[in-house]
């Protein structure tokens, strides 16, 4: 079987994570993604750490399954070069500052007159439009203004930024279902289109519930560290060797019952102050404490048996070298072993794509910088 992108030609001019994300992803599915680098160093994605046997771990993740040609779109052979691969391209993906393509020849207007089939889509912090479009942003920039910092945090600290690029990540995921979009509609218009994606306008996307809520009660929402704003127990909570999550997000009363049972507190499901979901939230402080300081005497490993049968929401939270072993992560194949010229292997975390016609997943390792460039300089403009 093929990836459902197969045959989609796919020219990446992106740097870092946004994009190279985005087309990690497209690669995943199937499609054909060429790394346009500038010699001599390539992505600066190459330089971050940590570095294995001369390799970024950094630029592997998000690099897989694509080739590379070395360019400088900055030169005038550079850019007529872009024009050449972007007149058999499928799509284009960008994330340079807004105006740079167009001052190079290479924006879209530009592009489509060569190639009205060609899908362009470029990420920016802000846009290509807006008071903001051309101010400098990264991940954090765009979590602080969008909102998540704010409520991300205890609620005595100081914001903070989560431990993953949400940012730039989340940038990339919505470029990528944009194109798979785009692609669809070119199917029935048979024309490209431009794809302007905010790095900024994602974080608020992903904000819709807190939005929503403030647009009801015109309470800005507050940091409630891993607690949920109207369930309750819905958070972590320490245990003797480590943390648990118990999420409950509805008034049955069985399922509450089975829950203090498993946690031997079996006569907090006839208290009226934790009666139902309202009351909960509305004493949380006193729920918290019973949960506290009964959950910290035992070990993780003692609840999680206890509420896994009693079938509760609940887990234990893990790290990453727990989450890399997990039985179902393996058995789904969301660590995914791809061999490196380097390493001889390389592990990376595998896009959730399951199809049942369709192959998905890492395509083969990331390249050395300007690997492909005779074989697809061509593949695509020899023919």
């Amino acid at each position: 079987m093929v990836g459902p992108l197969a045959g989609i030609k796919v020219l990446d001019l992106s740097r870092i994570l946004s994009g190279p994300f985005c087309t990690a992803l497209l690669a995943d599915l199937g499609a054909d993604v060429v790394k346009v680098e500038k010699p001599p160093k390539g992505d600066l994605a190459r330089n971050l750490g940590p570095q294995i046997k001369g390799d970024s771990a950094y630029f592997m993740s998000v690099n897989r399954g694509k080739r590379s040609v070395t360019a400088d779109i900055f030169t005038r052979d550079g850019a007529e070069l872009i024009k050449a691969l972007a007149i058999k391209a499928d799509i284009l993906v960008e994330n340079y500052t807004p105006g740079t393509m167009q001052d190079l020849g290479l924006g879209f207007d530009q592009l489509e007159v060569l190639n009205e089939r060609l899908i362009y889509a470029s990420i920016t912090g802000f846009g290509q439009s807006g008071p903001y479009s051309n101010k400098p942003a990264l991940d954090a920039v765009v979590q602080a203004m969008g909102g998540l910092m704010s409520v991300t945090g205890e609620k005595e600290g100081p914001p903070l930024r989560p431990g993953v690029s949400l940012g730039d990540s989340l940038a990339g995921i919505f470029t990528a279902l944009s194109i798979t979009s785009a692609l669809h509609q070119r199917n029935v218009t048979g024309l490209g289109q431009h794809i302007d994606i905010s790095m900024l306008d994602c974080q608020v996307t992903l904000m819709e519930n807190a939005f929503s809520r403030y647009f009801a009660t015109h309470e800005v929402p507050q940091r409630l560290g891993s607690r949920h704003p109207s369930a309750a127990p819905f958070q972590s909570f320490a245990t003797q060797n480590g943390h648990i999550v118990i999420a409950l997000l509805n008034d049955d009363p069985v399922q509450w019952e089975k829950i203090c049972n498993a946690v031997e507190l079996s006569h907090l499901a006839v208290d009226e102050r934790f009666i139902n979901n309202s009351k909960r939230v509305e004493n949380r402080a006193q729920l918290e404490y019973e949960f506290d300081t009964n959950l910290s005497k035992k070990t993780t490993e003692y609840w999680m048996e206890r509420l896994d049968k009693a079938n509760a929401p609940a887990a234990p939270v893990l790290d990453i070298d727990q989450v890399s072993k997990d039985p179902q992560i393996r058995f789904r194949n969301m660590i995914s072993t791809i061999p490196h010229k380097n390493l001889g292997t390389w592990q990376v975390a595998n896009s959730p794509f399951n199809f049942s016609n369709a192959e998905t997943g890492p395509a083969g390792p990331s390249p050395e910088l300007g690997e492909h460039t005779e074989e697809v300089l061509s593949e695509w403009l020899d023919n």
